[in-house]
């Protein structure tokens, strides 16, 4: 068992390594396109969807769908009352943004900041449920603009992707951003609030870090049910070893345990957790044992039950129990074993 996991694991790691360097391509294009949006240009990856175009009232909007980005929107309106005030609706502020904020909107983590774009503006970035949400507002040449957006389980990447987009941002005279607005979008990224971004690393590492602890636990647990009784000796076994693996194979599952294996007078009796599991006549075995090797681990002897064998702990089986029931002993020296048995 501990082989196999050892083998899922080095699979696992492998399609990992790949899964990383492939999102590291993807979140980092190579190529960019111009774009005229909403009355701006800016900078998109080549891969971007063709624009959709969202009329509405009072807001217009253009859409697209990127990897990258998510879903990334640019709406504008003619502004509607004060800036500071719009921010407080929309970003349920707890205060004036005429400092960073970190808080909870609607009970996820959120943090907003104020940033000069072609003036004040600001930078907000939440989380909603699974979603990364990261949202620009600033006043233009008489329009409100709003840049969005939203991608699912997004990490810093896709930000540093999105605050690209806006520092390429020119108005339709061809003015740049401020020169402020990079440097404020840097700082924005080194203070994430904690639980806003996923880390790619643990998100790719967390199964493995799983399959690590499912192998000691795997470990831990065939140790002790592995164990012989608590006074070997005054068991007068003719054989005895501890650390057996043993397979029992039913008509639709299989199932593994490590158990001890004692010969007791006639009988071949398997412990697990130091008592008795079942026990099986050695006249039963007889002519029934073969001998085979598993691909991973030592060779085995295998016999079908039929009938003989006498479980003393019937609430493990879950099921296993038909007729022509198999069972497997693992064991570096299969002659010897044979031989204890008589077989």
């Amino acid at each position: 068992m501990i082989p196999g996991l050892l083998v899922a694991l080095t699979v696992y790691a492998f399609i990992g390594l790949q899964a990383t360097q492939g999102r590291q391509a993807h979140l980092h294009p190579a190529q960019w396109r111009r774009e005229a949006v909403q009355g701006l240009s800016l900078d998109l990856p080549a891969e971007t969807s063709s624009a959709i175009q969202m009329p509405g009232e009072p807001w217009t909007a253009t859409e697209f769908r990127s990897g990258v980005l998510g879903t990334f929107r640019v709406a504008r309106e003619r502004p509607r009352g004060d800036f500071q005030g719009a921010l407080r609706e929309w970003f349920e502020l707890p205060g004036p943004l005429d400092q960073p904020l970190t808080y909870r909107l609607r009970g996820e983590p959120a943090q907003a900041r104020p940033v000069v774009v072609f003036g004040p503006g600001a930078h907000v970035v939440r989380r909603q449920r699974r979603l990364l949400v990261a949202v620009c507002v600033f006043d233009l040449d008489g329009w409100r603009y709003w840049v969005q957006s939203r991608v699912r389980d997004g990490g810093r990447e896709h930000l540093e992707a999105f605050d690209r987009i806006l520092a390429s941002m020119r108005a339709s005279g061809g003015s740049g951003v401020d020169a402020l607005l990079p440097p404020a979008l840097a700082e924005a990224e080194a203070a994430l609030a904690p639980g806003l971004v996923q880390n790619p690393v643990w998100v790719i590492a967390l199964p493995g870090v799983a399959m690590i602890l499912a192998m000691g636990l795997a470990l831990g647990i065939g140790r002790l049910s592995g164990r012989p009784p608590r006074d070997p000796g005054a068991l007068a076994a003719s054989y005895l070893v501890s650390g057996v693996e043993v397979l029992m194979g039913g008509r639709f599952q299989r199932k593994y345990f490590d158990a001890a294996l004692a010969v007791l007078g006639d009988q071949l009796v398997l412990y697990t957790f130091g008592t008795p599991f079942l026990s099986v006549p050695l006249a039963h075995l007889r002519g029934r044992i073969t001998e085979g090797t598993s691909w991973f681990g030592p060779p085995y002897l295998e016999f079908t039950l039929e009938g003989a064998a006498d479980f003393r702990k019937h609430k493990l089986l879950y099921g296993l129990w038909s007729k022509g029931t198999r069972l497997r002993l693992h064991t570096d020296d299969p002659s010897r074993l044979r031989i204890a048995l008589g077989a």
